[in-house]
């Protein structure tokens, strides 16, 4: 009988070996007999035609199995830098991570953008050092770079011995190496003190120790073998159960959160949900946080054994799983929120494209085709310009058109066209400006007059909205009307989305006969545009703080490389052959620069970024 149930997330670069090992660890609880192939395209969690025709991860996959008396729910998430948003609303849904690794590639950028997040959220960790069995795999260097790169506080849970046949052999650490417990010991200050006073700890003590800091995301126990041999998956499960802890609800209240929505192949909307207190039952109404809306729990189902089945009631820490509910979308919360589980992005998306149909008939079937993968990922930010028609959508990069491409066209039956990728801007208005639009003046065809007052504000204010309006002049329905007008013009600008600006809403004409909300509504948009071209905009490009990584000896062509990237230099640091660059560039400049970096470096060098903030453009 099962009677913990932990969520765990497996995560890494791409190719790092993840989904064989999912495959693995199906096999190894029993829940299928023969192991699928992500080179054939068999595997259960890459269940998409297209995910098994490219052999990656595109959408998360959740599969349940046992291990002993504990229900692990695992997730396998994308490993490529373009689905990123998919990894990060996977995260809050998560008790513990392995952290998949390959011996021959060693950590690779994806790996630690990823582990810098898991850090950030004091995820517990397990690190899985992968492919041990392929050619050019180096366990004592992978270890090196994990310490230099990642994190010096690991225990290691067994060692490899290479053997003459150029094969390795895998042992587990016991209680009765030291090699073991001096890792322990040297974690605790507690335990350290204790044996420096002569008192050894027993295996109990030193076992509560590590246990504890590893559930605080504080140790990160390091295990070694190939997920496609299955060589090293006992030990990995056996310090899953072991280290990951399950958390405990601090109330009865629901709170469950919404990590993933898809649609089957009937397009039916299955949406999955993760529940940190309380408990799911058929036929309850539950309310979704932050709103009034109330909706009535039908066709509730789990998961569990590998399958998805019906269930009557879904308790806290377990997942599941409501059909065709049109008001839930990814990040929603039933229930009440669970604090530190709604906020956190890992990166937001900095390229924007256009997409047309190639028949122009097709241009509402586009659009449906749109908001069912909105749905499913409400990081693709769709809009549509009023004044171009254009259907604009921000992504992360080429290999999510390429996606894209591919879905339309085996989902929706779509050909469609993608062009004019650019880095996304921002705009601000150059300076304070008032303009209106009264009732009755040429040209307004709208039962309305409104004044509005515009100002920029310093960098990361964002926008900020106020009236000056007398809600007994007009009231709130009218009101709220105007604000919805004003934030719209805002997200289009003349040419970007307006940042760290201060919109007012100074003054106004009513009718209290024929004026309606919709008047005001429409009229806004025109009256901030019109603000805007008057005073003018100054066009902003996101900056980026980078990090590259590199070895000794090729400063020379770097540093010439990143004055041509317009990058600044703010620190260079030196260590066992390595040298560290900090600073800050223009992203649209530097967004190629990962794939020439490793071309300069053989492969060695490591380039990430980081949103900083957006300024003025080095253009104007």
């Amino acid at each position: 009988m099962e009677n913990r149930i932990l969520n765990l997330g497996i995560m890494a670069h791409v190719d790092a070996g993840k989904t064989t090992l999912t495959e693995s660890l199906l096999y190894y609880s029993g829940i299928v007999k023969v192991r699928g192939s992500v080179d054939k395209g068999t595997t259960i969690t890459d269940s998409l035609e297209l995910e098994q025709k490219r052999g990656m991860t595109i959408k998360a996959s959740t599969v349940s199995f046992p291990v002993g008396d504990v229900k692990i729910n695992l997730i396998d998430t994308p490993g490529h830098v373009d689905f990123i948003g998919e990894v990060e609303r996977c995260l809050r849904a998560l008790d513990g991570v392995i952290l998949v690794i390959s011996a021959r590639e060693g950590v690779q950028p994806q790996t630690r953008i990823l582990f810098r997040q898991l850090k950030k959220m004091r995820m517990p960790v397990l690190f899985f050092i992968n492919k041990i069995d392929r050619p050019g795999a180096d366990y004592e260097a992978v270890c090196a770079q994990i310490r230099s790169q990642l994190t010096k506080r690991l225990l290691f849970m067994q060692e490899v011995v290479k053997t003459p046949q150029q094969d390795y052999r895998i042992r587990d650490y016991g209680f009765d190496d030291s090699a073991y417990t001096d890792q322990i010991l040297l974690s605790s200050e507690k335990l350290l003190n204790k044996y420096l006073e002569g008192e050894m700890a027993g295996e109990e003590e030193l076992t509560a120790a590590a246990r504890f800091r590893a559930g605080k995301g504080r140790l990160y126990p390091v295990y070694v073998g190939s997920a496609l041999k299955c060589l090293g998956i006992e030990p990995l499960m056996q310090g899953v159960i072991r280290w990951l802890p399950v958390r405990r609800p601090g109330t009865d209240r629901l709170s469950a959160y919404v990590y993933k929505v898809e649609h089957d192949e009937k397009e039916h909307k299955l949406v999955y949900f993760r529940v940190f207190s309380g408990s799911i039952r058929q036929k309850d109404k539950v309310l979704i946080a932050g709103t009034e809306q109330e909706i009535t729990i039908n066709n509730l189902r789990t998961v569990k054994r590998g399958k998805q089945i019906p269930a009557q009631e879904v308790s806290a820490n377990d997942i599941g799983i409501l059909t065709d509910v049109p008001a839930l979308k990814c990040g929603d919360f039933l229930g009440s929120m669970t604090p530190g589980k709604g906020t956190g992005l890992l990166m937001e998306p900095m390229l924007c494209v256009n997409i047309q149909p190639a028949e122009e008939e097709d241009r509402y079937r586009l659009l449906d085709a749109l908001n069912v993968l909105a749905e499913e990922d409400p990081l693709l930010h769709i809009r549509i310009p009023e004044r171009t028609g254009e259907i604009l959508a921000d992504l992360y990069g080429k290999l999510q058109i390429e996606i894209l491409k591919e879905l339309f066209w085996e989902r929706f039956g779509l050909r469609t066209v993608f062009s004019g990728m650019k880095t996304i801007g921002r705009e601000k208005p150059a300076g304070p400006v008032y303009a209106e639009i009264r009732l009755g003046e040429k040209g307004n065809l709208h039962r309305a007059g409104i004044g509005i007052r515009i100002e920029p504000l310093e960098t990361g204010a964002g926008n900020r909205y106020e009236t000056q309006v007398s809600f007994g002049y007009i009231e709130k329905s009218f009101q709220n009307a105007v604000q919805e007008g004003v934030m719209k013009a805002l997200e289009e600008g003349i040419s970007n989305e307006v940042t760290d600006t201060l919109a007012v809403f100074a003054d106004a004409d009513y009718d209290s006969v024929t004026s309606t909300p919709a008047d005001f509504r429409r009229l806004a948009p025109k009256v901030v545009q019109k603000a805007l071209r008057q005073t003018g905009v100054i066009t902003l490009e996101p900056y980026m703080n980078y990090r590259l990584i590199a070895p000794a000896g090729d400063e020379k062509s770097i540093m010439a490389k990143l004055a041509k990237l317009q990058a600044s230099v703010e620190n260079v640091i030196y260590s066992d052959g390595e040298m560290e660059v900090l600073g800050e560039v223009p992203f649209d400049t530097a967004k190629e620069f990962q794939v020439d970096l490793r071309s300069m470096t053989d492969g060695k060098g490591i380039f990430e970024m980081e949103f900083l903030e957006y300024r003025r453009d080095r253009q104007e």
